[in-house]
């Protein structure tokens, strides 16, 4: 009886290390996604804005506290908010937008000087944007949306010269996750478009 016991515990044993494995075994993949520059969507460079072009520091941004995670958010209706372990930012989402931000508004003033807020060194700039990201995120099956309350500032930092609230949407190409992401994408770079308008039209008035 004995040796009959040890025989079915360690079957038993036996079934569920292969079960266990066999579920490891068909665990879904995670797939990661970036957000993209404008120089890397393929479009061409903007015209010249003068020689005299303008500096800009970017930042202070904020993040709505639910996209501080690395899966990729999604709405399927109301008040709930759809996480799938398996889809992911490749990067911490504000990092990856601050980057692309800057890198665009660089792209569109035709400047190299655009700084992120968090640089070490303090250097003076003609204009600072500060930026609260209240919603970025897209209906399950739906339309990207960036929502975002934001503000210019002129005498380095000092003066408030706009303050607006800007709501873009982007229907996705393809109803995938990539073709999601893509659609947060362009919202983000009509963002940058609506930031970089209003501060050649800032800059043309000095």
């Amino acid at each position: 009886m004995t040796c009959r016991r040890h025989y079915l515990s360690t079957a038993a044993l036996l079934v569920t290390v292969m079960l266990i494995s066999g579920c490891a075994g068909t665990s879904e993949p995670s797939r990661f996604f970036l957000l993209l520059t404008l120089p890397d969507t393929g479009e061409t460079g903007p015209s010249p804005v003068g020689s005299a072009s303008p500096s800009v520091m970017v930042g202070p941004i904020t993040l709505a506290a639910y996209l501080d995670r690395d899966q990729i958010v999604r709405r399927p209706g109301g008040n709930e908010l759809a996480i799938d372990e398996f889809v992911r930012w490749g990067e911490p989402l504000q990092d990856n937008f601050y980057r692309v931000l800057i890198d665009n508004l660089s792209f569109l003033l035709n400047t190299a000087e655009v700084y992120g807020f968090n640089r070490h060194e303090v250097l003076p700039a003609d204009f600072q944007v500060s930026i609260d990201v209240i919603r970025f995120d897209s209906e399950v099956d739906g339309d990207a949306y960036l929502s975002v309350f934001w503000t210019v500032y002129g005498d380095d930092g000092e003066t408030v010269l706009l303050t607006r609230k800007s709501i873009f949407q982007a229907r996705p190409a393809f109803g995938d996750v990539a073709g999601i992401v893509a659609a947060q994408n362009r919202t983000l770079t009509e963002f940058s478009r609506e930031i970089a308008s209003a501060i050649q039209s800032l800059h043309s008035r000095f």
